[in-house]
């Protein structure tokens, strides 16, 4: 296998950021750049997916959704029309830990985008009309990603290796409990845990801290702290033999699969070599471990790659190709041979210096819009990283030495602790493991 790493000017700027609370508990995180007279605001709620009781799989997202489908003062129709008219865009979303509330403008018109973005945040107004269609549109999504198998198999994965706890669920949530949602439980759920205290606000652009710190109380003022949410978390299951599930289906030609584990947290002090690890063994395309043997050596499929996903209390550790039914066997087999390759071998030299040279040629593409430099400075915050986390980030990733990343090889890849889900006609073709 032959790299040719590339280059790339290693320049991280530091970003002095000020932090500020307001009279209501809600943290305002301010960067002013103000050689591009454009401003982001990105508000944060720790309001995701893990505030969801079993029976609310789908509430969070639906709650969060209908924040930018009208308020108590502007229908959805006349918000949109307020948001074109500035040359904005407004963006909501929810994952696992947030969720989020998003508003981009030029910074002449920055008072009316504060007044839009508080208006969104605190005075939602959830009408019945709204909530029946923004259901209607999920029930619609939902029902098109169960046509693809490779997110049938994604999802039973997630559900494998969670068990119980509530990052098991489906962002999109379950379509019966989607079906079943009341306005009251959308409107309980936003009371419970979208309140300035359990909030972060970046700001990130071209504007006057001080007179900014000033508009925001005005405009928050009516927004009221509250008790917090302390949610009670079954525990993640820690993976201590393999499991497999099979999901039979027929008339089928293709047989996805999917295998890995629960890791490690986005603050695990293994974060770094963990990165370069996973980007020989599957995440670097064509470069990868993975690629070469089932793709290139064996014709096994058009793609095989592996991942690594952090979030606050835990990650996944996955693996992933979709191949032919009958050659279904020999690439769950080559799959788990490669990732057993790397565990009892490790990565090589030149290996790890094509991993440090993608990282750290790419990083710097992260600090380029406001929006960016603002996702940047919330991670920091919500996941508890260290102040300018970027900057010794991407020095573990030049120091970190080839031991290290081998023993996050030995420490995660052990295969007989891994899910395994695929889907396939195995009438026909029976799994042989």
């Amino acid at each position: 296998m032959s790299f040719n790493p590339p280059t790339a000017p290693l320049t991280l700027p530091h970003v002095p950021v000020r932090r500020e609370t307001l009279p209501n508990g809600l943290t305002v995180l301010m960067l002013t750049r103000p050689d591009l007279p454009i401003v982001s605001l990105n508000l944060l709620l720790r309001a995701g997916l893990c505030l969801e009781k079993r029976g609310e799989e789908g509430l969070a997202q639906l709650t969060t959704s209908l924040l930018s489908h009208g308020t108590r003062h502007r229908s959805a129709t006349r918000l949109a029309e307020d948001v074109d008219s500035l040359g904005a865009s407004l963006g909501v979303h929810c994952d696992r830990d947030f969720a989020s509330v998003g508003l981009s403008a030029a910074a002449d018109d920055l008072d009316a985008a504060l007044e839009i973005l508080a208006e969104v945040a605190t005075q939602p107004a959830f009408e019945a009309e709204e909530l029946e269609r923004r259901r209607s549109e999920t029930l619609s999504a939902l029902r098109r990603r169960e046509d693809d198998l490779t997110y049938r198999v994604a999802r039973h994965f997630t559900q494998r290796i969670f068990g119980d706890h509530p990052y098991r669920n489906p962002t999109l949530g379950l379509p019966e409990v989607v079906e079943s949602i009341r306005r009251e439980q959308v409107v309980g759920f936003y009371e419970q845990g979208f309140l300035p205290n359990n909030a972060v606000l970046a700001v990130v652009g071209a504007f006057e801290p001080d007179r900014m710190l000033r508009d925001l109380e005005r405009r928050f003022s009516e927004w009221r702290s509250g008790t917090l949410p302390e949610p009670t978390f079954p525990p993640i299951p820690e993976p201590r033999e393999r499991v497999v599930e099979t999901i039979q289906k027929e008339e089928v030609v293709q047989a996805p699969i999917r295998m890995g584990r629960v890791a490690i947290a986005r603050n695990h002090p293994d974060h770094a070599p963990l990165m370069l690890m996973n980007f020989a063994r599957g995440g670097s395309g064509f470069g990868s471990r993975l690629m070469q043997r089932l793709r290139e050596n064996g014709g096994l499929t058009y793609g095989a790659y592996s991942s690594v996903q952090e979030w606050r209390l835990a990650g996944v550790l996955g693996a992933a190709c979709q191949t032919s039914l009958p050659n279904m066997n020999e690439a769950v087999h080559a799959l788990l041979e490669e990732i057993e390759r790397v565990r009892e071998a490790g990565i090589t030299e030149e290996e790890l210096v094509w991993a440090r040279s993608y990282f750290t040629g790419s990083l710097p593409l992260a600090f380029q819009t406001n929006d960016q430099i603002a996702s940047l400075v919330l991670v920091q915050e919500l996941f508890g990283l260290p102040e300018e986390y970027w900057l010794r980030e991407i020095e573990q990733v030049r120091t970190c030495p080839l031991s290290e990343v081998n023993r996050c090889a030995q420490t995660y890849l052990d295969t007989d602790r891994f899910a395994i889900v695929i889907l396939s006609d195995f009438r026909k073709h029976p799994l042989k493991l």
